[in-house]
């Protein structure tokens, strides 16, 4: 039988998937470590403990939840946090991003570069970064754009918004660190996932008391999706909570690094966002005297976004961080 969670954070019941749950929190354990540590080696007896399973079964549960095996998912990171940094124009050789990335050498790195991408890691900062980029953007928009009147109404709230982001002021500004308890989504970055993992999120806050109006509460996007697997990239909705605060079945807990951030203001909707963070990346940074630095991007949200109640169609208000250092 089944034993019953105690605390308030038990209320929160959409479902009896408490089992997979547990599951899912305990593999995140092992994502957050290795996002973390990505220039680390890592065990398989280590993930292992870390995610409190038994060795010679945790290989199986890591591939049967992400569909990848812990050794791929490793390597999959590795390689693409090497091509965010090298895409960024960055001054580090490619020697230094592949040994800071967990790489054993220029020649291990190279062969995986190339299976990954098509080409290899000077080409790709020569500008194979770039182009793919914008096929992805086309696809992208090919793959929103309505025939007939939907899609000119969307044409002309697009064309507005960009006109609005496009004056957008940027501040550099160091941000505190936070710690948080986090809901994860896995798979396309846009409309339709992320809504709803705000609206769960939203719900598990009431159980706890966490009043939207007032608790901060960050988005964070680790993956790029013009160079990750769309289907794999991964994104948390957190709420900033006191040290003291008791994780339940449905949350993890995690601590965002203080650290300097290029912050700059957003109003728009689910579908308009990414191509926020594409132009703070392509108009603000190149004149900026700043690079991107390794951490994670964050979405601030001081009122809880419309979006996550109307399906991603419902205009909000966040502010974009992109983690930056000095040239």
């Amino acid at each position: 039988m089944r034993r019953r969670a105690k605390g308030k954070g038990s209320r929160y019941n959409p479902g009896t998937r408490s089992t997979s749950l547990e599951y899912e929190k305990r593999v995140n354990r092992v994502i957050d470590h290795v996002r973390a540590r990505l220039g680390e080696p890592l065990s398989l007896a280590e993930a292992s403990r870390i995610a409190a399973f038994s060795p010679f079964h945790f290989h199986r549960v890591f591939s049967a939840l992400t569909g990848e095996t812990l050794f791929a998912y490793v390597q999959r990171q590795r390689i693409e946090k090497a091509a965010g940094i090298l895409a960024a124009g960055s001054s580090p050789s490619i020697l230094e991003v592949a040994l800071d990335h967990g790489f054993a050498s220029a020649a291990t790195f190279a062969r995986a570069f190339r299976a990954r991408f098509g080409m290899s890691a000077s080409e790709w900062r020569r500008g194979g970064a770039e182009r793919r980029r914008r096929q992805g953007m086309r696809t992208a928009d090919q793959r929103f754009r309505k025939p007939g009147k939907a899609g000119d109404m969307r044409s002309r709230h697009t064309s507005s918004h960009t006109r609005e982001e496009d004056t957008m002021s940027v501040a550099v500004r160091t941000l505190p660190a936070y710690h948080v308890a986090y809901m994860r989504y896995v798979g396309p970055y846009g409309d339709r996932g992320i809504p709803d993992l705000w609206r769960r999120l939203r719900q598990w806050m009431g159980t706890r008391g966490l009043d939207p109006a007032t608790t901060l509460r960050l988005g964070i996007g680790y993956d790029d999706a013009a160079i990750t697997d769309p289907s794999k990239c991964s994104y948390d909705a957190c709420a900033v909570v006191a040290a003291d605060f008791a994780a339940d079945r449905w949350v993890n807990l995690m601590d965002v690094p203080a650290g300097r951030f290029a912050v700059a203001s957003f109003r728009g909707t689910a579908t308009t966002i990414e191509a926020a963070w594409q132009r703070l990346f392509a108009r603000w940074l190149p004149d900026s005297g700043c690079q991107p630095d390794d951490r994670a991007g964050l979405e601030l949200y001081r009122c809880m976004p419309k979006a996550a109640s109307r399906r991603g169609r419902g205009v909000f208000r966040c502010e974009l961080c992109l983690p930056v250092r000095l040239l």
